[in-house]
């Protein structure tokens, strides 16, 4: 489980520069910028973070062939590690998915979407993404290079607002990261947001994943996660939206053209009347942020 994305050095690596909110107070825009100067402070915690995250993969991948199958082996007789390379061995598409899911984790709980700072996000679930382990035991049995691979199904990130042991507030989190600005990306995040239900398809796999930690609050949360669904007590305006767009470039044109997103109203995919906020991540060189922060080399 996830303790914190609260990130210290977050605000100042990483300043709104823009924040807007439509006349209908259900629409919110904004633009983080980034301050090179302090980002080489700001990737030592980042590298924290997202190795943080991808734990409860390798807890998963190390769990299927601890040593209680073989009472004569001893700890640290075997060599054989099923979470080496994982996740830095896979293509850069792929880590740019998984930097993106993360990334709106940050954005969620050190930005305040909405203006609630009450925001936590629980869980990722990329110990779910079972092709990318398909692919990850191919490569350590022959040696092949791994292919591009497809995308997890299921929500990007979700965050819950938990008052008095139940749920409240539910944040449906659409991540995009990429070097380029892509209208078809933009497009289709907001079509993936605009889904009809009101509680995550990803439920069932976030109490599933908690089962495996123990604790009082992760108790809370499987308990809260469990009475969201079985009751079905949530109403739809305590569902909320967010698409997170991380891009390595800024627009340029023309000149008065500062974000990629519409400011003022949603995008014109975005079907459903909710509370919608986009937040856009201005990075330089995100391909070289992400190589450093999951220590990936250059591609020969």
């Amino acid at each position: 489980m996830i303790k914190s994305l609260v990130y210290e050095n977050m605000p100042t690596w990483l300043s709104t520069n823009k924040l807007s909110e439509n006349t209908k107070k259900k629409y919110r825009h904004r633009i983080l910028k980034e301050d090179i100067a302090n980002r080489p402070l700001a990737l030592e915690e980042l590298k924290k973070i997202v190795n943080i995250a991808h734990d409860d993969a390798r807890l998963r991948l190390r769990n299927a062939f601890d040593n209680t199958l073989d009472p004569l082996l001893g700890e640290g007789e075997s060599s054989y590690d099923p979470a080496e390379g994982y996740p830095h061995i896979f293509d850069m598409k792929t880590l740019k998915g998984y930097f993106g899911e993360i990334f709106s984790g940050l954005i969620v709980e050190n930005y305040a979407p909405f203006g609630d700072e009450r925001w936590k996000v629980p869980v990722f679930s990329f110990r779910y993404h079972e092709i990318a382990f398909d692919q990850l035991e191919m490569m350590m049995q022959t040696g092949e290079k791994i292919n591009t691979i497809p995308g997890r199904t299921g929500d990007d990130c979700l965050a819950f607002v938990l008052e008095d042991d139940q749920i409240i507030k539910i944040l449906f989190c659409e991540a995009k990261c990429t070097a380029a600005s892509h209208e078809s990306m933009i497009s289709s995040a907001h079509e993936k947001i605009s889904g009809t239900n009101i509680i995550p398809v990803e439920i069932r796999r976030m109490i599933e994943l908690l089962r495996d930690y123990d604790g009082d609050e992760v108790l809370k949360w499987r308990k809260a996660l469990w009475k969201l669904r079985v009751k079905d007590e949530i109403q739809e305006n305590q569902r909320f939206d967010l698409v997170s767009y991380v891009c390595g470039k800024s627009p340029v044109r023309p000149v008065t053209r500062t974000s990629w997103i519409p400011s003022q109203e949603p995008h014109k995919s975005y079907s459903v009347n909710r509370s919608l906020e986009a937040v856009e991540v201005h990075l330089n060189d995100v391909e070289g942020i992400i190589r450093e922060v999951y220590g990936k080399e250059e591609e020969g």
